[in-house]
């Protein structure tokens, strides 16, 4: 798999993952989805910042490296963030995990909502896309449930 599809599913599943509390205390992605989102915000303007700065307070080369390596070190903070969660996006479920993914897909089919077949085994794209579509279809007392 390319570095670049890690990517793009890195950033599908931060899109797809509900973000719920309950949610939080089972799964390590609320904590990766927050910090990569904030790292997406900030980092590009930190990265500037230490350039332009070095730009006006100049010492000489070693700030200028200082600078430089500042910079690529917040750009790649949330590229880092992506990576995790496209490896995560691509992970099949545990045994439990994949439990508790077909008793959501009953759940829904018993308010007919479709879902398309998992063809071999589900992944945690498969969960987060079952989870949105729970969040969405169901009332909250499955979220209490959880």
């Amino acid at each position: 798999m390319s570095i670049v599809r890690i990517f793009k599913d890195g950033q599908q599943y931060l899109n797809t993952w509900p973000l719920e509390s309950k949610l939080g205390i089972i799964f390590p992605e609320n904590r990766i989805i927050k910090a990569t989102q904030f790292a997406q915000k900030t980092m590009p303007f930190l990265a500037v910042f230490a350039l332009v700065w070095q730009q006006f307070y100049s010492i000489g080369m070693v700030s200028t490296s200082a600078a430089v390596l500042t910079a690529l070190f917040a750009l790649l903070l949330p590229m880092q963030g992506l990576y995790w969660l496209g490896k995560r996006a691509n992970t099949p479920l545990s045994p439990q995990s994949a439990v508790w993914f077909y008793e959501i897909i009953q759940k829904l089919q018993q308010v007919n909502v479709f879902l398309p077949p998992v063809k071999d085994v589900p992944t945690y794209q498969h969960l987060a896309e079952v989870l949105k579509k729970a969040q969405q279809k169901l009332d909250r007392t499955f979220w209490q449930e959880v």
